[in-house]
């Protein structure tokens, strides 16, 4: 297994190459592969860090990540966490997260972190000790549950 090699870019840094391999795993998971009609592009992704995790030269795992008031008013989040088909039940979904994590903390230290998790990653989301704040809602018709990371 080669290492996981992770980029970290405002919008305008990415590479034409690194966008449409973002655009491209975002919509091939939660358009198609979970068959949502939604628009991905939701004019946030100039405000957030992407977060690339690359294994070789292939794109395996993104997220993006909010300063404080862009999401939400008092808290960091993070967002569109993704892992491609093929790298699930590896490291790679492990090691985003907690790269995620790690950046937001470093960047924002003393400020809360939320995710609007998928419901049925609720428990996967709790290992990483981020904790459910109040009841399941729908995004695009997708059962979502507010979490936020415990200090």
């Amino acid at each position: 297994m080669s290492k996981l090699r992770f980029i970290i870019s405002s919008f305008d840094n990415l590479t034409s190459r690194q966008l449409e391999a973002v655009f491209n795993l975002r919509q091939r998971v939660f358009i198609i592969e979970q068959q949502c009609l939604y628009e991905d592009i939701d004019g946030f992704d100039n405000d957030a860090e992407h977060l690339l995790a690359y294994e070789k030269d292939t794109l395996a795992g993104y997220l993006r990540i909010f300063k404080p008031g862009i999401k939400y008013k008092n808290a960091a989040s993070l967002g569109r966490i993704v892992v491609d088909y093929p790298f699930r039940s590896t490291h790679i979904g492990k090691e985003l997260i907690t790269k995620g994590i790690n950046i937001t903390k470093e960047k924002y230290p003393d400020i809360l972190l939320k995710i609007e998790a998928q419901a049925a990653l609720t428990m996967y989301y709790q290992q990483f000790n981020f904790q459910p704040i109040g009841e399941v809602y729908l995004v695009d018709e997708i059962p979502h549950q507010l979490m936020t990371l415990k200090h």
